[in-house]
């Protein structure tokens, strides 16, 4: 199974994280090489950004 990346195309580094993606610059530079379990992680620590950034 594979994972789709999760870029948006809006990249702006904010605070350590693209501001579309919500992802490091190694998360991003790293993506094509990590594994399915991997990728999974950083999905799951995109969505716990996501919900601090809506506080």
């Amino acid at each position: 199974m594979k994972l789709l990346s999760p870029c948006t195309d809006k990249c702006e580094n904010k605070n350590g994280y693209c501001t579309g993606c919500l992802r490091s610059i190694s998360e991003i530079s790293e993506w094509k090489t990590l594994s399915f379990i991997e990728k999974l992680e950083i999905y799951k620590k995109i969505e716990k950004r996501r919900r601090l950034q809506l506080k």
